[in-house]
């Protein structure tokens, strides 16, 4: 309880005008004589001192009003008698001037008037007044000692006597004097027995201080605080049924404008003591209500546990969240029973951390065991496998004699189930003397999982060994179906198609109506099976199998799975020699909407050709330079238009169309058939020095090239034509230096180097390689040498390095697998932060890639970097691009949907971010899909809807992507606290930072949970 303070009057505000009230009054008494005397002066200098003085105290200029009263005072003194009026007044004046000023010489000053001037009217007043100032000021020491110098019988001065004695905490002077008031009649009766009742129960004597109380509380100024001070006087002596029978009807009233808050506190204390909680909830729910604050934890606690015995479960947490963020006994307690709030709320995240909160506090013994119990628990229930086995093996080696044993040994098992470190979990069930039909179906499917896994990373060998696990114990039939169906896929991946087909047949063969994901696998399994029999140029069972792919496809509306299979038929009949059949599918996949138009076109050109049709093809050809510009196939259509006319004997167009595609299509693999091309072109419409320059370009910068050979007969033919043959002989020696005839002990030489860098002895390989470019620097091998270099140093983590020769074999433009350099040079140029290098490679592996999946690389990569860049266009160009270029690399569309999003949410178009979002989580339930929840919950969040964020992460990420990576759900949880700090939730919010600190293994995201936790224990 606090003392309601005597509330501090307008004295200093009006004492100058009542003081200069008080002189006019006075002065207006004074003899006549006297004003006869003032009057000589009323024209003088020191006249005009005392009259500047009266007007700057007026004014509350006290320095400037005290100069000028000195000045009055020091002015020729045989004009000032000492009876004299005016210089009295100017004493007194300078006297509060003084005061007012704070000068020490104020108490001097003061009685020396007193002193001097006894029978002066103010004289008896100006202790008081002095001692009324230092108490306005609340100076209350310096306010005693003039105050007790004032009349005892002056009330009001003995009453600001006893408030000073009671501010400097002087409670038995302070006493003495309320005691004498409180039984008068004055006004301040009431408040002396107020200050009275305080001054006892501080002193431990409550039955003296009621009556005091009572009687204050008859005052309108003090009822509202009287209430509280009543009900601790009664507490404090035990006397709790006099206690409620006072508060109850009190609580019970309305608008009785009585300060109640304590009143409510005492009596649900009361009632909590007596273990009746429904009447101690209902109170501190009142007392709640009055506070404008929080609640001392201890109080929370009990509230909190009042609600809890009362199956209030929801408001009960929300008492005991704050309680249990504090590290003590109270907390652990208030923890433990918040987890089973939790529980019985059906909110088992919540409940995870306050079970985690509750097993590493280490107050009471018997709560922490129970509480590291119910965390392996909850952490199954969440389905985080890993974290509950660690935590069950972790409880059964901390309390050996647990009476959980039982149970915890059979949780074990079941938290493998749901473990996402497959390969521990393998290790375990294969350690176990003997397995269940339970266990061997959780080995099943973690055997499954882990093949899909490596599968999904292209490591096709490593995945089958796994799937192999998966089948030798078939309790699940659906998982049966996927791990033959993936096997198979491996297999075909490392082109083993015998392998495969077979057990694709075996997939199509089964008559299972009953497992869920048969049909669809059978479905795929068509047309891989298609495929295989392709890649293995058996026709016909190709084509039978891709024509049932195709009906299915278009009966199941899958448009993009129908058009691929169309236009696989019309590669079937063409690899067949069936052109017309051909031709009627590329048409029908033309006039499609499929990702591949590009390439039917260029196919149908081909099919033309060959059926003689000229024209057809020519039209085909443009097609694709003109209605697919970015295609693969670019290149490839300039060069067969400009061959047609190359073909037919009319070279000039062919020289157009040869130059078109130098000009055009520079990193193309077609530049030395071009060029090899253009040169006969040349040749025969007797352009010599072009042919000549042709083929001493492809002697030069393509001298590894099948056209060499056909380009140094053709300029040999040239050099006599124009009579030059002696420069044949320089050429000829650069040819044979690139192409040397005897390179039996060079090629051994090679072979030694390459072989250490594929027995990954990566440090010599740099110095064998780097020792052969440097002996045989024109050599065919000394660009795959050189690659070779390149991939050792990045082997060896020495980016630097590789990089500078990645760069050289770029220049190069001669190793058959220039696509690899660029692509790596790109890669490393990105993880330095150098987005303009890694998009240039990027752009120059583009128009570079031979295949659909180098392509959709580099538009992925491009997307990724200019979004590093903050160019919005191009990235929001990008991801179009690769969402229009078919799903070639797994997870493509999923990740253009992404940054598309991502762009969006930057630009705060969240309708927009959310829409690209939804769609990407549609695609897939992947990592990017992962992230894409993330972010939409991250759009809540700064749209401060907290709970909606909260919610979507909890149930999102403890289902669906519950096995995303580390990153994106460190991130989330991240998010998570966020969430809770905005919904005032502290506690959570901890929890989850401990969590994330204690599970995670992404260093970034544990830094980050730290500093913030840190944060959060300061407030």
């Amino acid at each position: 309880m606090v003392a309601k303070r005597v509330p501090k009057n307008q004295f200093l505000m009006n004492k100058i005008s009542s003081l200069v009230s008080l002189i006019l009054i006075l002065l207006t008494v004074v003899p006549q004589k006297q004003l006869l005397a003032q009057s000589t002066l009323n024209y003088t200098d020191a006249s005009i001192h005392f009259r500047n003085g009266q007007e700057h105290f007026e004014s509350r200029n006290y320095e400037a009003a005290r100069a000028e009263f000195n000045l009055f005072l020091d002015y020729d003194k045989t004009l000032l008698e000492k009876e004299d009026g005016n210089k009295v007044w100017a004493e007194y004046y300078v006297v509060m001037c003084s005061l007012y000023l704070g000068y020490s010489e104020t108490e001097l000053l003061a009685n020396r008037f007193v002193r001097n001037y006894p029978e002066h009217p103010v004289a008896g007043n100006l202790y008081k007044e002095i001692g009324n100032y230092f108490f306005e000021q609340g100076d209350y020491a310096r306010a005693v000692d003039y105050l007790k110098k004032s009349p005892k019988s002056d009330e009001d001065a003995q009453y600001r006597l006893a408030i000073s004695y009671f501010s400097l905490q002087d409670y038995t002077e302070s006493l003495v004097i309320f005691n004498e008031l409180k039984d008068g009649t004055s006004e301040n009766a009431i408040s002396s027995s107020y200050y009275a009742g305080i001054i006892n129960f501080r002193a431990g004597r409550y039955k003296e201080a009621i009556p005091d109380f009572k009687k204050a509380e008859q005052s309108a100024e003090y009822r509202s605080e009287i209430a509280g001070w009543l009900a601790h006087s009664y507490y404090r002596q035990g006397k709790f049924a006099e206690m409620l029978a006072y508060t109850e009807p009190l609580l019970r009233e309305k608008n009785s404008g009585r300060k109640l808050e304590d009143v409510a506190l005492l009596t649900a204390e009361v009632y909590f003591q007596q273990a009746n909680y429904e009447k101690a909830a209902s109170y501190y729910t009142i007392y709640k209500n009055y506070k404008s604050q929080g609640m001392l934890p201890a109080i929370s606690y009990r509230y909190g546990y009042s609600l809890y015995k009362t199956d209030q479960f929801a408001p009960a947490a929300e008492q005991l969240k704050n309680v249990a963020a504090v590290r003590d006994t109270l907390g652990q307690y208030a923890s433990f029973i918040l987890g089973i709030c939790y529980l019985k709320a059906n909110n088992p995240n919540y409940a995870l951390g306050a079970f985690d909160q509750a097993r590493k506090s280490k107050y009471n013994k018997s709560v922490t065991e129970d509480a590291d119990f119910n965390y392996a628990k909850v952490l199954l229930d969440l389905n985080r496998g890993n974290e509950a086995i660690k935590a069950l093996d972790e409880f059964l080696k901390r309390y050996p004699n647990t009476k959980y044993e039982d149970e915890a040994n059979e949780l074990v098992s079941e938290a493998y189930l749901a473990s996402n470190n497959y390969q521990a979990a393998l290790a375990y069930i294969e350690g176990l003397p003997r397995r269940s039909t339970r266990t061997n179906t959780a080995y099943q499917r973690i055997a499954y999982n882990q093949g899909v896994k490596m599968f999904n990373d292209e490591r096709y060998i490593d995945a089958i060994p796994f799937f192999d696990k998966s089948l030798t114990t078939p309790v699940n039939a659906e998982t049966k179906y996927g791990a033959n169906f993936w096997k198979a896929e491996a297999l075909s991946a490392e082109k083993k198609y015998n392998e495969a087909i077979p057990m694709y047949q075996s997939i199509i063969a089964s008559v299972d109506n009953t497992t869920p994901n048969v049909y669809d696998l059978q479905s795929k399994s068509r047309y891989s099976l298609a495929y295989s029999y392709y890649n293995t140029k058996d026709y016909d069972k190709a084509n039978k199998l891709f024509r049932e792919y195709a009906d299915r496809m278009k009966a199941s509306g899958d448009s993009q799975a129908y058009q691929d299979a169309v236009i696989r038929l019309g590669d079937t009949y063409f690899a067949a020699k069936s052109y017309d059949a051909a031709l009627k599918y590329y048409d029908q996949a033309i006039a499609g909407k499929g990702a591949d138009r590009d390439y039917a076109n260029y196919q149908k050109g081909l099919v033309m050709i060959l059926k003689a049709n000229e024209a057809g093809a020519r039209v085909a050809f443009q097609k694709v330079q003109s209605d697919f510009p970015q295609s693969l196939y670019v290149d490839n259509a300039i060069y067969q238009e400009a061959n047609l006319d190359f073909v037919a004997g009319r070279y000039i167009p062919a020289i157009t169309g040869f130059t078109k595609l130098l000009n055009e299509k520079q990193q193309s693999a077609l530049i030395p058939a071009a060029l090899l091309k253009r040169a006969v072109a040349f040749q025969n419409t007797m352009n010599h020095e072009g042919a000549i320059a042709d083929y001493k370009n492809i002697l030069k910068n393509h001298s590894t090239s099948p056209q060499s050979k056909d380009a140094l007969a053709g300029i040999q033919e040239e050099l006599n034509e124009v009579g030059r043959p002696e420069e044949f002989t320089v050429i000829l020696n650069d040819y044979q230096r690139a192409n040397p005839l005897d390179n039996s002990v060079v090629g051994l030489e090679y072979e030694s180097a390459k072989g250490l860098f594929y027995s990954e002895k990566y440090d010599k390989a740099v110095v064998a390689l780097a020792d052969y470019v440097r002996k045989n620097p024109t050599s065919v091998e000394s660009y795959e040498a050189k690659y070779l270099i390149a991939e050792s140093y990045f082997k060896l983590g020495n980016k630097q390095e590789a990089l500078s020769w990645y760069y050289i074999v770029i220049r190069d433009r001669k190793y058959k697998a220039l696509t690899k350099a660029i692509s790596r040079a790109a890669e490393i140029e990105y993880a330095a932060g150098n987005f303009k290098g890694a998009i240039t490679n990027y752009r120059n592996l583009l128009v570079s890639a031979t295949d659909k999946k180098d392509q959709q690389t580099a538009l992925i990569a491009l997307m990724e970097s200019y979004y590093k860049t903050t160019k919005t266009d191009s990235t929001l160009y990008f991801a179009r691009e690769v969402s229009n270029s078919g799903d070639v690399v797994l997870g493509a569309k999923s990740k253009a949907n992404l940054y598309s999003g991502k762009i969006y949410m930057a630009k705060n178009d969240y309708p927009k971010a959310t829409e690209a979002f939804i769609q990407t989580i549609a695609l897939a339930k992947d990592d990017f899909g992962a992230e894409a929840q993330y972010l939409i919950a991250q759009i809540l969040y700064n749209q401060k809807k907290y709970k909606e964020s909260s919610d979507m992460i909890i149930a999102k990420f403890r289902n669906e992507f519950s096995d995303a990576a580390d990153k994106i759900v460190g991130r989330a949880y991240l998010l998570l606290a966020d969430d809770f700090v905005g919904l005032d939730n502290i506690f959570q919010a901890k929890a989850t930072l401990n969590s994330l600190i204690d599970n995670l293994s992404d260093k970034d995201i544990v830094e980050e949970a730290k500093t913030k936790l840190k944060l959060l224990e300061k407030k």
